[in-house]
């Protein structure tokens, strides 16, 4: 029976701490690059220039440059995905206003290093990895939308008078009210929309507090009552 070789730390560090340090490296190469040349200026080879790492690491951790911009497109939905959940998680607020924290926290992922918001505008139409990505992305976020605004129907009444939806109808309001949402933050970030943090963050959250509402509507008075 062969034995594996053994892989041995190297100044104290795991091998497979050594291979994550690299690649978020080269996925902070990556948002730089991006962020002085464009989409068009991403390759193994200029990303690799960025990080100070040859390409034998780069291809360690990724097939290819779209790889690569699909995991830099995962690692910063995941951090506004973790940041709208941490806003989300105080359950008693009001709906409007449990709606309003977790999109402003969200965008402040974006405000803090607007190379990523950017980066997001400009990977809205992309194919492949990237595109496959993103429809994840929206698919977690639909999610917690759901969470935040759609208490199942064995829960009470909102406390704005919004009657619970069942299972299909609320996914269907989640979906629609993220896309709404996204479709409005990528016209910020494309400098398409003129308006500031708290009037984007007023008209986003009153845009998906308003489909719930319509989609609730046929529930509001049941019927025979």
């Amino acid at each position: 029976m062969t034995t594996p070789p053994l892989v041995r730390p190297y100044r104290g560090t795991p091998a497979q701490d050594r291979v994550a340090q690299r690649r978020s490296t080269l996925l902070d190469a990556a948002l730089t690059v991006f962020e002085t040349e464009g989409l068009g200026g991403l390759s193994a080879r200029r990303v690799c220039e960025e990080a100070g790492l040859t390409r034998r690491y780069f291809y360690e951790s990724f097939e290819d440059i779209d790889t690569l911009t699909a995991a830099l497109l995962e690692r910063t939905t995941d951090e506004i995905r973790d940041a709208v959940q941490r806003a989300s998680a105080a359950s008693d607020l009001p709906r409007p206003e449990a709606t309003r924290r977790a999109i402003s926290h969200g965008l402040d992922i974006l405000l803090a290093t607007p190379a990523k918001g950017r980066f997001l505008a400009a990977v809205h139409a992309a194919g492949g990895p990237v595109a496959q990505r993103r429809t994840k992305a929206v698919e977690e976020l639909a999610t917690l939308v759901e969470h935040v605004l759609a208490p199942r129907s064995q829960t009470p009444r909102q406390d704005d008078g919004t009657p619970p939806l069942p299972a299909r109808q609320a996914r269907a309001a989640a979906v629609a009210a993220v896309g709404a949402v996204l479709g409005l933050v990528d016209s910020w970030l494309s400098d398409e929309l003129d308006a500031t943090k708290e009037e984007l963050v007023t008209w986003t959250s009153t845009t998906a507090l308003a489909i719930f509402t319509g989609m609730a509507a046929p529930y509001a008075h049941p019927s025979g009552t």
